[in-house]
């Protein structure tokens, strides 16, 4: 992006790490701003150096309460028996009609393809699931007291309020933002999120077929 920058912006070169997610905390401003400031750019494919534009602090939005951003809403991912190198973070914004949600993780295994009745190891089933509790349990099949999808609406499999995209692996690194109208961070609040080892079918019922359950965390608010 070059030249004249719209008015109540200011220029920004992206640094390694930086998501909207990120910028938005860090400059007190709102992922659904920094959107709107940068139409065209791909806000999950950033690149380090690239120039954006950043939002004023001070330029209302008819859409935001400030009160609804105070407070981060995160579940740090941790990986159980089966898989413990993994770790992350999942965060979850308050913003118009919805949710925003990044997963940052690393030690995600490497892809298996299917072998016969195997299912491929990869890309990665994920969810909010019902019960904030990560206790490991029996380390051959762990995290079962996290319970099963979160689904407050009685929906199918592939309907749930806690259906969420697959995990790419890259090298075990994976990094996404996603938006979901499904429900606000605070519903969320107390509950738990899963990595799971296979894909989810988003047709299996009632868990999708995503298999074992890698890794594991509490969402709570800071």
């Amino acid at each position: 992006m070059a030249g004249e920058y719209p008015s109540g912006t200011s220029s920004y070169v992206v640094k390694p790490g930086d998501t909207f997610f990120k910028l938005a905390q860090h400059y007190n401003t709102s992922v659904e701003k920094i959107l709107a400031s940068n139409p065209g750019v791909d806000s999950n494919n950033l690149q380090i150096g690239q120039t954006i534009c950043l939002p004023s602090n001070d330029d209302p939005s008819p859409y935001e309460n400030a009160a609804a951003y105070a407070g981060v809403i995160a579940a740090r991912i941790k990986g159980g028996p089966l898989r413990p190198q993994i770790n992350g973070t999942v965060q979850f914004q308050n913003i118009h009609n919805g949710t925003w949600v990044c997963v940052e993780v690393n030690g995600l295994p490497p892809y298996q393809p299917a072998d016969g009745s195997q299912s491929p190891v990869g890309p990665h089933g994920f969810h909010i699931h019902e019960s904030g509790n990560c206790e490991v349990g029996d380390p051959q099949n762990p995290f079962q007291a996290a319970g099963g999808h979160w689904n407050p609406a009685n929906q199918p499999h592939g309907n749930h309020a806690g259906d969420f995209p697959v995990i790419f692996s890259n090298n075990g690194y994976s990094k996404m933002c996603f938006f979901t109208g499904a429900f606000k961070p605070d519903q969320v609040v107390g509950k738990s999120v899963v990595i799971h080892q296979n894909p989810d079918d988003y047709r299996t019922q009632p868990a999708g077929n995503s298999g074992k359950r890698l890794a594991c965390g509490v969402i709570e608010k800071a």
